[in-house]
């Protein structure tokens, strides 16, 4: 950085030496700092890859053992307002350790009005150097800056075992596909595209892929969300409901043999297809099922409820229990026979379905109640004169826990 007032700079000297003073004490407090240095440099750069880089170069200042040490470490993290100057040090950072390859890469933009100019082609320049992690991410609310901000070549990579993308734009795969050979972990949040079958071509070039998450956004250019995977075993989705263009359908499925646990918080999507989950072990489900009518919901939710059979351990929310209350009147729901462990949230409003909502877990063993207790609303001369079958026969704890009580309209205490 330049100054041209002397007093900027005596400052900004006051300002690094209190900071690095302040390590110092944190890393002698501990005791520390005389294990880490009688530490080989590799490890010591293991552990000083777990820093910002701003941190890591910090710790030069220790002593003449860590003077250059931080430019071994092999990851750079930055968050930053200034694209330019994260470019520039990237620059010089790979003309010092020409031939190096990165285990790990993490960029996060903030701010509304940053250039991102010329950034895909750095980020280019790390995937071609072997990063094994790679995350880019961006705070910005202007969107269209970040369109096209993943270069081409992230799409054939034989290094990359982990990709985490938020709110960035993604270019078009290129005509030889999608070829991932060793990612095992793909966050994708926020992302733009023109390319609506964008997920489904990634996870396709994915095949030894095991933890996929997916936030998207009412706005995404992905009305058909298509997991399909032999390998995958931790799936998360969010698809929340602030906003849904009117006309416009989404619907999502998931096909993965081998999955063990799925986190389901899709608001929006009107057809839900699961299949071949046969290996599911886990479910935490937080839906509404859509914006459909109570009739469409109950047949979606009765699909969904069918596919999932296996599942051993539920989480549900409150939302997703009104939505099957309202469906329970019109009939019963799908048997869990192999769960075993439940925890729902449940309004005390609705405490008088709990007996027919536990008739669908007849070998229950560990049920978990989160109540929001609504004081106005407290239901009088509740009487539960249904036995549930768990109850008579296998259950063998209850816990029970008050989330929040709500005593008036806007007025909630923890």
């Amino acid at each position: 950085e330049e100054y041209s007032n002397p007093r900027d700079l005596e400052v900004r000297i006051h300002y690094l030496e209190k900071e690095v003073q302040e390590l110092w004490n944190r890393l002698r407090d501990l005791r520390f700092s005389d294990r880490l240095s009688a530490l080989p440099n590799t490890l010591i750069t293991q552990i000083l890859l777990c820093l910002p880089t701003k941190e890591s170069i910090k710790t030069s200042f220790l002593s003449k053992r860590f003077k250059d040490l931080w430019l071994q470490v092999p990851g750079l993290e930055f968050h930053s307002h200034e694209p330019p100057a994260i470019r520039n040090f990237i620059v010089t950072f790979f003309q010092i350790n020409r031939g190096s390859r990165l285990q790990r890469f993490k960029v996060t933009y903030n701010g509304r009005n940053v250039c991102l100019h010329g950034t895909s082609e750095f980020i280019a320049g790390v995937v071609n150097r072997g990063v094994q992690q790679l995350d880019v991410g961006s705070s910005t609310l202007k969107r269209l800056l970040t369109n096209d901000l993943v270069h081409v070549n992230i799409y054939k990579s034989n290094t990359l075992v982990s990709l985490k993308l938020a709110n960035v734009g993604m270019q078009n795969p290129p005509e030889f596909g999608v070829s991932l050979p060793c990612l095992k972990t793909m966050h994708l949040e926020d992302i733009t595209t023109k390319d609506p079958l964008i997920v489904e071509k990634l996870i396709s070039g994915c095949p030894v892929l095991e933890d996929l998450t997916v936030f998207r956004v009412f706005d995404d250019n992905v009305p058909f969300l298509r997991v399909r995977s032999q390998c995958l075993k931790r799936f998360r989705v969010k698809f929340g409901r602030s906003r849904k263009i009117y006309g416009k359908e989404y619907a999502i499925e998931v096909d993965a043999p081998g999955l063990k646990y799925m986190n389901f918080r899709d608001d929006l999507s009107d057809k839900v297809v699961v299949k071949n989950l046969s290996s599911l072990f886990k479910v935490d489900i937080d839906t509404q099922f859509g914006t459909s009518t109570l009739q469409i919901k109950k047949s979606i939710i009765s699909d969904f409820l069918k596919g999932i059979p296996s599942v051993r351990h539920m989480i549900i929310s409150q939302p997703t229990l009104e939505v099957l209350y309202s469906c329970m009147k019109h009939g019963p729901f799908t048997k869990f026979c192999n769960l075993t462990r439940l925890e729902a949230s449940f309004c005390t409003v609705l405490l008088q379905t709990l007996p027919y909502f536990l008739e669908g877990f007849p070998k229950l063993k560990h049920l978990t109640l989160n109540l929001l207790y609504l004081k106005d609303l407290e239901p009088e001369n509740l009487e539960l004169t249904v036995v549930p079958q768990c109850l008579l026969g296998t259950l063998e704890c209850v816990e029970v826990k008050e989330v929040a009580t709500v005593e008036k309209a806007g007025k909630k205490r923890a």
